[in-house]
C-alpha cells in the first residue's frame, strides 16, 4: 500500500465511482448483453473489494501505532505522505509517537535518577545513623561502665552526627525548593562582574579568568545564574589545587546565535563513567570533601529551568563545562 499512500485520495475517489457506476452499468447491460453485464458485475465487485482495502488502511495505521504504544515500541515510523487527505493524519500520528517517546525516554531518565538519589541517601543516612544506633546500644547494655566524662563524650558524639543528618536534609532540600526563574535580558558582562566582586575573597580567585565574546546577551534569571556559575566556578578552583600553572577560564559567546557559557580548567581528567556521575546529588570525586555534594546537581536544575542545558566534556588537559542557553 506504500504506492497508493501517494495518491490515496485519487485512489479513492476512483474506487467510490465505479463501485457506484458499475452495478447500474450491470443492470443496464443485463439486457442487452449477458456476458457484458457479467463483466461489468465482476468490476463492481472489484471495486468494492479495493474500496474496502482502501478504507481499511488509515484504520490499519492506526492499530500500529496503539499497538506500538501498548508495546512500548518507540522504533515505529508511520510512512508520511503528500497525500491530501492521508498526508496530515500519517504526520498527527508520527508527531504523537514522538512525543510519546519523548515522554518515554524523560520518565525513564527520571527513574533512573530518583532510583539513583534514593540509593545515595539511604548509604548517606546509614553511614550517618549507624555510629549513634551502636553507641546508645552500648551505653544502654553497658550502664555501670558509663562515667560523666563518656557521657558527656557519646552526647557530644551523638549530637555531631544527628547536626550531619540534619546538614544532608537541608542540602536535599535546596534541590526542592528552586523557584521558576524571572527572565530577563542581561549582559554577560554585567554577570561577569557580579561575581568577581562575589569570588574576589575566595581562595584560588587568582586561578580565575572572565571574557566575553562580543556583546552575548542572556536571556537568564540574574540570581540563578549567578548561583549556577559560582558552584560550577568553586568546582573547577577545588578541581586545580595543587597543579602548576592552574587557570579556570570563564567565556560567554554566542555561536549560532545561540548563548553559551563555558568553564574551563586544566584538572584532573573526568572519567567517562564518572561524566553524568558528577551531577549527581551528594556524588563527589573528592575524598574529604567538606561540600554539601549538591553544587552541580543545582546547576544542571537551574539551566533546565531556564531551558537550557548543562553539560560536560573532560578530555586532558581540558574539562569544560557548557552552559547552553535555549
Amino acid at each position: 500500500m506504500a504506492s497508493v499512500s501517494r495518491h490515496y485520495t485519487r485512489h479513492v475517489a476512483v474506487s467510490v465511482f465505479f463501485t457506484a457506476a458499475l452495478p447500474a452499468v450491470a443492470a443496464v447491460l443485463a439486457g442487452k448483453s449477458v456476458l457484458l453485464a457479467v463483466v461489468a458485475g465482476i468490476l463492481a465487485v472489484i471495486a468494492i473489494v479495493r474500496l474496502v482495502r482502501l478504507i481499511r488502511y488509515p484504520i490499519s495505521q492506526t492499530v500500529m501505532m496503539s499497538r506500538a504504544i501498548a508495546n512500548n515500541d518507540t522504533m515505529l515510523h508511520i510512512p508520511e505522505t503528500d497525500d491530501p487527505l492521508l498526508g496530515q493524519a500519517s504526520k498527527d500520528m508520527n508527531r504523537i509517537l514522538a512525543s510519546y517517546r519523548r515522554d518515554q525516554n524523560e520518565l525513564e531518565t527520571r527513574k533512573n535518577y530518583y532510583e539513583r538519589i534514593l540509593r545515595i541517601m539511604t548509604h548517606e543516612l546509614r553511614n550517618t545513623v549507624t555510629p549513634i544506633v551502636s553507641l546508645t546500644d552500648f551505653m544502654i547494655q553497658n550502664p555501670e561502665l558509663q562515667n560523666e566524662e563518656n557521657r558527656l563524650q557519646a552526647i557530644g558524639i551523638i549530637n555531631t552526627q544527628a547536626h550531619n543528618v540534619c546538614n544532608f536534609l537541608e542540602s536535599y532540600r535546596q534541590l526542592t525548593v528552586l523557584s521558576q526563574p524571572t527572565l530577563a535580558s542581561i549582559p554577560a558582562a554585567q554577570i561577569f562582574g557580579q561575581l568577581q566582586t562575589l569570588l574576589s575573597s575566595e581562595p584560588g580567585y587568582d586561578r580565575i579568568s572572565f571574557k566575553t565574546a562580543g556583546n552575548v546577551i542572556l536571556h537568564a534569571d540574574s540570581s540563578l545564574l549567578s548561583l549556577a556559575l559560582i558552584n560550577i566556578i568553586r568546582n573547577a578552583v577545588q578541581a586545580t589545587d595543587g597543579i602548576q600553572d592552574a587557570y579556570v577560564r570563564v567565556l560567554a559567546s554566542a555561536p549560532g546565535g545561540k548563548a553559551c557559557i563555558t568553564v574551563t580548567n586544566n584538572g584532573p581528567e573526568i572519567p567517562d563513567n564518572q561524566i553524568e556521575q558528577i551531577f549527581l546529588p551528594f556524588y563527589s570525586t573528592r575524598k574529604n570533601s567538606s561540600g554539601s555534594g549538591i553544587g552541580l546537581a543545582l546547576s544542571r536544575q537551574i539551566m533546565q529551568l531556564h531551558g537550557g542545558t548543562l553539560t560536560c566534556t573532560s578530555h586532558y588537559p581540558y574539562t569544560v563545562f557548557t552552559l547552553q542557553f535555549p
